[in-house]
């Protein structure tokens, strides 16, 4: 559909001058990021944006919109992008607020960007003999001039000025002065009412409310089933005479209370497709009746109370995300703790680890204990799942281990021990894949344990790798109370390697829905011919992060590599 891939070259561009500092974004790489972080091709600072929102994605020639989970979601021409979706020259792309044009070849290089498709108010029923009718309110409101007569012009146009300068402000700011401008507005008006949707119940309930006379002891009841029409059908609704009007029935307390001539219109979110609420103005006084262009304009005006009520509401969301966010910051800086500070210094051996959450809190833990006797614990578990509730495990499962080698007389009644308590049922059926390893450098000795994680790998400085204790691996801990840990040992030799990793690492996962796997491992660790460790190790790393390049991490990853060096004394180093 678009020319050949080499020629071509695609571009985003704001709808809206100003919007963002950049005039225009080039997609040059295959996958195109979008969202808050400073390293998205498209970075967008604005709070309602996740840190990585969407992808736009060139395969074929062809460009495709993906969407990453966002918390406000993307949107194509309007419509909610839940799924990978072909683009196509001139589409519109919606993140928040924040709209964009998207171009192919940049053939509209100096050409305006084109206007949105006017929506349509179509009459849902002829006008009836007694002057009521009904207007459907569509997705856009038309764009066209509100007809205003001279004698109240400057009146409507100031009260919307005010309308306009107010919208920044808090919702329940906002509602109050709202009110009192539309009695401005409308002159026929007695009475105005904004009712909004309760997250918690469902229902409509009043906002703000107002009356031209202050004096005024007449009681105010607003007829809910009228309400519910206008919410139900997503209608703006205009009897210029209840009273003879067949769709109210009289005992109605909208007739009850002398209402004359009524309007409402609902009050949408930016897709036109919730009801945020009702926008309803009155009039009590016989021969005063209401406008097919009064309900134009409320109509207008309620699409500028949904934009009020949706940007405090953003807002609110975004204050909350920075104190969650300096929150959560902090809480992975003290799970970090947790962690070793360093690697140990041990004679003859080198150690690397590394260790990158999904998410700022993650459930994977290692550590390193020296024993008395001189030799080394090393351990790593991966806890079901990820956030905080695995994070807390992963603190509770550091502090398990080192109890356990205090209080246990051998190594595998500590494994065991650990399994105990992790199968009581207040950790909600988690379960946590562990290995345990003790190093012996008087011997070059190793035991291990493996409960249900990745088998360690031993490579050779030949290129040889070989997984070890595949035959005694029991089950994860947390499953089985009663389970049994067999250990392997081996002694390692100069200038081998043992790997031990989370499947974070095997399940990298590329743009193409491909993962790196056990075998991707395997085939590095056989064409690496490095003998630091370090370098080893970073290596590896290196390589499974180039595998995955833009693709959102989806697993918690962590990674020890000891390798046993004659002659090496890291503390030297």
């Amino acid at each position: 559909m678009y020319p050949e891939p080499a020629q071509v070259m695609a571009f985003l561009r704001p709808r809206e001058p100003g919007i963002v500092e950049q005039q225009s974004f080039e997609l040059t790489e295959p996958v195109s990021r979008i969202g808050r972080y400073a390293d998205c091709a498209v970075c967008l600072n604005h709070n309602g944006i996740s840190r990585e929102h969407a992808l736009i994605l060139r395969e074929d020639g062809n460009y495709y919109i993906e969407d990453l989970k966002s918390r406000n979601g993307s949107f194509l021409n309007g419509k909610h992008v839940l799924e990978k979706t072909l683009l196509h020259d001139g589409d519109f792309l919606r993140f928040c607020d924040i709209e964009f044009v998207f171009y192919v070849n940049d053939l509209a290089q100096d050409a305006m960007p084109r206007s949105k498709p006017s929506g349509v108010y179509l009459d849902d029923t002829e006008e009836e003999p007694n002057g009521s009718y009904t207007i459907r309110s569509q997705i856009k409101l038309a764009e066209k001039h509100l007809a205003l007569t001279s004698a109240n012009a400057s009146i409507k146009l100031q009260a919307m000025i005010d309308i306009g300068r107010n919208l920044g402000a808090a919702v329940d700011q906002v509602l109050p002065q709202l009110v009192q401008n539309l009695l401005k507005i409308f002159l026929q008006a007695d009475c105005a009412s904004i009712l909004l949707v309760s997250e918690q119940t469902g229902r409509l309930e009043l906002r703000a409310f107002e009356h031209r006379n202050p004096n005024s002891n007449d009681s105010f009841r607003i007829s809910r089933s009228i309400l519910e029409k206008v919410a139900h059908s997503k209608a703006a609704i205009l009897s210029d005479d209840v009273t003879n009007d067949s769709r109210f029935d009289l005992s109605e307390s909208i007739v009850n209370y002398n209402i004359y001539s009524i309007m409402a219109a609902p009050v949408m979110d930016y897709d036109q497709s919730e009801v945020l609420g009702v926008i309803q103005v009155d009039a009590r006084t016989v021969g005063k009746k209401f406008t097919y262009e009064d309900l134009d304009l409320l109509v207008s005006l309620a699409y500028q109370v949904a934009v009020s009520y949706q940007n405090a509401k953003l807002h609110e969301v975004a204050v909350t995300e920075k104190l969650m966010e300096r929150e959560m910051t902090i809480a992975n800086s003290v799970q970090r703790g947790l962690l070793p500070f360093a690697s140990p210094h041990v004679p003859n051996y080198e150690f690397y680890d590394f260790y990158r959450p999904a998410k700022y809190l993650g459930g994977d833990y290692y550590d390193y204990v020296p024993l008395p006797d001189g030799r080394l614990v090393f351990a790593l578990g991966d806890v079901s799942g990820k956030g905080v509730a695995a994070s807390l495990l992963m603190a509770k499962l550091s502090a398990e281990v080192r109890s356990g080698l205090i209080i246990e007389k051998n190594f595998k009644g500590t494994v065991e021990r650990v399994n105990r308590l992790f199968c009581e049922p207040r950790w909600d059926n988690r379960f946590i894949t562990f290995f345990f390893g003790v190093l012996n450098p008087k011997t070059n000795e190793i035991l291990l344990h493996n409960a249900g994680h990745i088998p360690p790998i031993l490579v050779s400085p030949d290129g040889t790798v070989e997984m070890l204790g595949e035959l005694n691996i029991g089950l994860p801990l947390g499953i089985m109370d009663d389970s049994e840990y067999p250990e392997t040992t081996f002694t390692i030799k100069n200038k081998q390697k043992l790997v031990i990793i989370s499947d974070g690492i095997t399940d990298a996962m590329n743009n193409q829905g491909k993962y790196f796997t056990s075998a991707g491992v395997l085939n590095f660790l056989k064409e690496s011919k490095t003998e630091s460790v370090t370098e080893f190790g970073k290596n590896l790393i290196s390589a499974v992060h180039s595998f995955a390049g833009r693709e959102p991490q989806s697993d918690d990853q962590s990674l020890i590599v000891l390798g046993r060096r004659d002659g090496w004394n890291a503390a030297e180093s």
